[in-house]
């Protein structure tokens, strides 16, 4: 098995994932008309039996590139932004593959499961012995989940992304383009055309449709593993349902929200990046990201002077960069395609990776999302834009849901630790499994059949990775206020203003709280706060500062005990504007989401917003020989003590390395999604086991 990652390096990487959790075409790309963008859903028919052979002819699950991985190669350059890049331009991209097969008969075939990797991380080279799914953190069980799948009758296939594992240009591979789709979507589909001409030699099964080169197959993977397969879900028909999870919808939304630079989880992505040498060479960027990275990362001594995204374009615009083709690199996800829709063509028709023309229309797909509520690099109401997006596209035969969790990307400058996959009672790998079952193979599940379409997780914000699990059941994602005969308690304060940092008492990590409900005493434990929080219009104001003023804010509560909880450690920043925001920058929604949350409330509870001069999400980690007085960043993960590579320079009480920052913030129309269980239908509350993921 090639592991994640070695050395120091790994020992913090893995510490981060466990406590918390980046010119020519192939045949499917070159026919647009016949094989991509088309709204055809995908017919999914029972497959043929297998293992109807005797015992003693049956082949056994196998990794069968266990010593030395298949190399696929992609007709496309290794390198796009070749003004920045000193290094050789290859005409092509190879990138490593790992297939783990199922036991199996002669001549019986079977779907395919795809995985890709997180940011930093790897091919995939492991069959799980067992075929079950330890009780660990959400995103090692979306890993292990896939390593069972020839257990349960699938071929099981990951793949190296360029700039990723051995897809390193000294070895053939290519730069990370940050999941471009003329890039790394182009490759994926390099992939299934590689694995239909292969269809023999890996018991694949082949579809007997219009679409060429078929085979029946479902995509995985989390975070930038689950970035991957929206675009190529929507460009090729072949993808027949999709299991994204801990993703985003805008990437430069989820890195620069409110135009403010989430320094901390930032600066841990460019940790990701670096490798140790061959056996870990981490990740090969391309040069603007690189640069990014220089600017803002552990290595830089001044990152915590890269505060908004003017800052961070203008330092790569001295550099040459250009800001335009920079951001458009961040831009080409889901809110691209969304954008494009019915509108125009969803490539640039000068740049290698596409030759099609015709305006995009987006065909409906089968998505399971799976998001963590405290996951504090792509926020639950990134998946909430992404369901909405694919659930305005599904026909009657498509099915969209989405289930939250306690896990995600954790940072652990914030001390959180990673929950489990699973929302109340619905277990999230069972789901997942059942989900296959369904859409790869034709069969019935009764766990899908009662599925709903969202639920959100409502476990207790103070010990979210041990407590029990808690989900509330909708059939729609609920953002600002609910009304009454949906089950909602109407929250909406329609005008206020906060000072910030202005006080003689005023403590500089101390929050300013504004009020919006308080919890009757006779409610019990039956109010429950889920989904996406709105404000109409936010203005924030800098109050004599020099460099401008940023509103960092959440929703919070001041329980009757004296806790303040800011819910589900999830706090958005937004710079100061002369016009008021009424949207989501970089976004374009029709109003301001704040990151969505889930808490079961107790009577006393006060609910509002918490807004804070200065928060550890938005500081800064640099190296600890480049500053004196740095504070440590990890010391200890899993209840084991690890070498400290990466240290914080941010000390929160340093008026130099962290200068106030007073602001005066107006809004308008904030509204909370609250309901009540008794007007709910029985059952809308589910609860399931206590995970047992301690630290």
């Amino acid at each position: 098995m090639r592991s994640f990652a070695v050395g120091a390096k790994a020992a913090l990487i893995t510490s981060v994932l466990l406590i918390t959790a980046c010119n020519g075409s192939s045949s499917s790309s070159s026919s647009p008309a016949a094989d991509t963008n088309t709204t055809n859903t995908p017919v999914v028919s029972a497959l043929p039996p297998v293992l109807q052979c005797a015992a003693a002819e049956r082949l056994p699950a196998e990794l069968i590139t266990a010593d030395a991985l298949e190399k696929v190669t992609s007709q496309l350059p290794n390198v796009y932004d070749t003004g920045n890049y000193s290094g050789d331009v290859l005409p092509s991209t190879s990138f490593d593959v790992s297939i783990a097969l199922p036991e199996r008969c002669p001549g019986d075939r079977f779907p395919v499961v795809i995985h890709s990797h997180g940011y930093g991380g790897e091919v995939s080279n492991t069959l799980d012995e067992n075929g079950e799914v330890d009780k660990t953190a959400f995103f090692p069980q979306i890993l292990e989940l896939f390593q069972t799948l020839p257990h349960y009758g699938y071929v099981a296939v990951s793949f190296d992304q360029r700039g990723h594992g051995e897809s390193q240009p000294d070895n053939g591979g290519g730069l990370a383009r940050v999941m471009d789709p003329q890039a790394e979507t182009q490759d994926a589909i390099r992939l299934l055309d590689w694995l239909a001409e292969n269809a023999d030699r890996f018991s694949i099964y082949l579809e007997e449709t219009d679409i060429a080169k078929d085979i029946r197959v479902g995509l995985i993977g989390y975070s930038y593993g689950g970035g991957w397969q929206f675009p190529l879900a929507l460009l090729d028909r072949r993808v027949d349902t999709i299991v994204p999870s801990g993703t985003w919808h805008s990437l430069i939304n989820s890195l620069l929200p409110g135009d403010a630079v989430k320094l901390s989880f930032d600066g841990l992505l460019c940790l990701f990046a670096d490798g140790n040498g061959p056996p870990d060479p981490g990740v090969t960027n391309t040069p603007a990201v690189e640069a990014m990275c220089n600017q803002i990362g552990y290595r830089s001594p001044q990152a915590n002077l890269i505060r908004t995204k003017d800052d961070l374009m203008q330092t790569l615009e001295l550099q040459g960069y250009d800001r335009d083709v920079v951001l458009q690199m961040f831009n080409r996800q889901v809110r691209h395609f969304q954008a494009q829709n019915g509108v125009g063509p969803w490539c640039d028709s000068d740049r290698p990776g596409c030759n099609d023309q015709s305006t995009f229309v987006a065909r409906p797909v089968p998505t399971l999302l799976l998001q963590g509520n405290r996951d504090v690099l792509f926020h639950l109401t990134e998946a909430y834009w992404n369901y909405q997006f694919f659930d305005s596209i599904k026909d009657a035969n498509t099915k969209v849901a989405v289930l939250t969790n306690e896990g995600g990307h954790m940072n652990p400058l914030d001390h959180l630790f990673e929950g489990s996959a699973d929302c109340g009672g619905l277990v999230g790998t069972e789901v997942i499994k059942a989900w296959f079952e369904v859409h790869l193979k034709g069969a019935s599940s009764p766990l899908l059949d009662t599925l709903p379409n969202v639920c959100i997780s409502v476990a207790n914000t103070q010990s979210a990775h041990t407590a029990q699990p808690q989900g509330l059941l909708l059939d729609y994602f609920p953002a600002g206020s609910q009304p009454v005969d949906k089950g909602g308690v109407p929250v909406r304060l329609e005008a206020a203003e906060v000072s910030v940092g202005q006080g003689p008492d005023d403590s500089y990590l101390g929050a300013n709280f504004l009020e919006l409900y308080t919890v009757p005493s006779d409610a019990g434990d039956n109010i429950v706060l889920a989904g996406i929080p709105s404000i109409d219009a936010i203005t924030v104001t800098g109050v004599g500062s020099p460099s401008d003023a940023i509103a960092f804010f959440g929703v919070g509560i001041e329980r009757a005990s004296g806790d303040k909880i800011l819910v589900d450690a999830e706090v958005t920043g937004l710079i100061e504007n002369a016009e008021p925001y009424t949207s989501n920058p970089n976004v374009g929604n029709d109003r301001f989401l704040l990151p969505g949350v889930g808490e079961r409330l107790q009577p006393g509870d006060k609910v509002g917003l918490f807004f804070y001069q200065r928060h550890v999400q938005f500081s800064a980690i640099i190296n600890g020989a480049s500053a004196s007085g740095a504070t440590t960043l990890i010391q200890t993960a899993a209840g084991t003590t690890y070498p400290d590579p990466v240290a914080s320079a941010i000390n929160e009480q340093d008026s130099v390395l962290n200068p106030p920052n007073p602001y005066d913030v107006s809004v308008v129309g904030v509204e909370l999604p609250l309901f009540d269980l008794r007007r709910l239908p029985a059952g809308a509350l589910s609860l399931g086991a206590v995970s047992g993921s301690a630290p």
